[in-house]
């Protein structure tokens, strides 16, 4: 593509140069230039990519886009100058990927808990019904066949952008993603066209970047009113239910759908069990029995989503029931362990109080022995859930087991000892052990007839942030190691 293209369709303070520049690419990460490539410096959290320039042009990068130049690389490239450089990096992406996300249904997921979860209901109802499709989220990037890791719940838009023209070359319909507050803040889902958007509830979460509650409500609000078929919004939760109060008053277009409260999907006669949940579905009037095979209100909640996007869609909702209840869940996400022991061993990533408490809600709905909890709290991040955690573990739990979860530059120790505080408000039985894996080994090794021991926290997490730091980790392989250790041990 042409620079002067480009040029033309965006806006910026100051460009120096030729625009007579052929560009294939753009990138935002020096060590990914190559020749013909448009380099964006970015800031960061941390690091500031205008210091990296002087690398991307020895590299062979064509263009430069940044919001200041320096000195030392003045005159050495073709330099466009802009306000933002994020927001600009979105509009460029967009161009020259030929705006994928207009040529596919796309879904974006939002909320602190439950984003992943509806992005695979909804991926094993498209499965279901032979649409293909592909998925952008904590798990990874799925473009049909293709899986693709990614260290963002949602990537930088020139990632986006690339991954959605792929999903485009490939024929993909449908694609799913989940969209983060810090990525609707940081333009990273600029210029993405949504046809539905979904709300599944706000509770403390990334305060250390928001600051407080509103600026993460209001961050979260703004994907609502770029949508172009309809947004499904969960009532049942005090946020949703304000967002879908403030959608309706601006004449967006906009679904409730709840389990207590009225809303337009709503679900009652709700029965779990270890093996699920059934309940009678009702969508703006029509009436379905549903059966999951993940547990709780949580997963109906869910379920509901999933099946409110389905309708809006247009996808047949008799296929879509069927297809959630063959679906055995998503890996990670109130995962039930195969083992020999007598006792249940259940995976989830719930690393928040809300998460926490819905998960234990779930468990004290079949749990016949006693309750076991294995989990941490990350360092350097909110510090104020740690005691409400500890709190809903005592309040809950017959044991509390505290390890460590991300420290980064926090001693483990004592994030556990905070979490403490909260156990000890309800005379909870609790123990330390900072070492993960020990900590799995002996929730497991002291189990007795009937307890469930539930795994928080890490779940699918690749790995532990200690320091700077990332170690690799893998909590569903080393549960699935100490069961086994277990077994042989007791001869089973």
């Amino acid at each position: 593509m042409n620079l002067s293209n480009i040029l033309s369709q965006i806006k910026y303070k100051e460009f120096i140069g030729t625009k007579e520049v052929v560009v294939d690419n753009i990138t935002y990460d020096s060590r990914n230039v190559n020749q013909n490539s448009i380099f964006v410096a970015i800031k960061g959290l941390i690091e500031d990519g205008h210091k990296y320039i002087e690398s991307a042009i020895k590299k062979g990068a064509s263009v430069i886009v940044c919001e200041y130049i320096t000195e030392e690389v003045k005159d050495k490239s073709n330099f466009i100058v802009v306000e933002n450089s994020r927001k600009i990096m979105a509009e460029i992406s967009c161009i020259m990927n030929d705006n994928p996300s207009s040529k596919l249904n796309v879904v974006g997921v939002t909320g602190t808990n439950g984003k992943t979860s509806i992005t695979y209901l909804l991926k094993a109802i498209s499965d279901d019904l032979n649409i293909k499709n592909g998925v952008i989220g904590t798990l990874g990037i799925i473009v049909d066949d293709e899986h693709i890791k990614t260290e963002h719940t949602t990537p930088e838009s020139s990632d986006v952008q690339f991954l959605m023209n792929k999903m485009v070359q490939k024929s993909v319909k449908l694609c799913m993603m989940e969209v983060s507050s810090h990525a609707i803040e940081l333009n990273r889902v600029d210029n993405l066209e949504f046809d539905v958007a979904i709300f599944t509830n706000l509770t403390r979460d990334h305060l250390d970047f928001h600051k407080t509650m509103e600026n993460y409500y209001l961050a979260k609000k703004k994907l609502f009113y770029i949508t172009k078929n309809n947004n499904i919004v969960n009532v049942d939760d005090s946020y949703g239910k304000r967002l879908y109060d403030e959608l309706k008053k601006d004449n967006i277009k906009v679904l409730s759908y709840a389990i207590n409260n009225e809303a337009d999907i709503k679900a009652c006669n709700l029965k779990t069990t270890i093996k699920g949940t059934s309940f009678d579905l009702s969508i703006e009037g029509i009436s379905k029995k549903v059966f999951v095979k993940t547990p709780g209100k949580f997963s109906v909640l869910n379920s509901l989503a999933a099946l409110g996007t389905a309708y809006c869609l247009g996808l047949d909702i008799d296929e879509a029931i069927e297809a959630l209840g063959n679906f055995n869940g998503v890996t990670g996400r109130f995962e039930v362990m195969d083992t020999k022991l007598d006792c249940t061993i259940i995976l989830d990533f719930a690393h928040t109080p809300d998460g926490l408490e819905k998960v234990m809600d779930t468990i004290n709905e079949f749990a016949e022995g006693r309750k076991i909890v294995m989990f941490g709290a990350g360092g350097d991040r909110d510090i104020s859930r740690r005691a409400p955690m500890g709190e809903i573990a005592g309040q809950n739990c017959d044991l509390t087991i505290l390890t460590s979860d991300n420290p980064r530059f926090e001693n483990p120790y004592d994030i556990c000892e905070e979490i403490a505080n909260g156990v000890k408000k309800y005379n909870g039985e609790y123990k330390i052990i900072v070492e993960r894996e020990e900590a799995i080994y002996y929730a497991i090794r002291n189990y007795k007839h009937n307890d469930v021991i539930l795994l928080a926290g890490k779940s699918t997490e690749p790995h532990q942030d200690i320091g700077i730091e990332k170690v690799p980790y893998d909590e569903r392989t080393i549960a699935k190691k100490m069961i086994k250790r277990v077994e042989q041990e007791l001869g089973i």
